[in-house]
């Protein structure tokens, strides 16, 4: 995957989701984007949040494709 792939609205709405959605999935899935765009890689993300880094990955693509509607609910 490639960092930098949010716009900066994007990355300010995705921040706002992690702060104030709590410890639900939408809240995971916006603070894996976040660190993908970081520049971290799956495998890191996966470790830190006990993921499957394969997950991550379709998230990512899923993202790129669909954009976040598709990948936050």
């Amino acid at each position: 995957t490639r960092s930098n792939f949010l716009s900066l609205e994007d990355r300010r709405e995705r921040l706002a989701c992690v702060a104030t959605a709590g410890d639900d999935g939408v809240a995971r899935r916006a603070n894996a984007l976040l660190l993908l765009d970081d520049g971290k890689s799956c495998v890191e993300i996966a470790q830190v949040l006990y993921l499957d880094d394969d997950t991550l990955r379709g998230w990512h693509k899923q993202y790129l494709a669909e954009g976040w509607d598709a990948v936050a609910y």
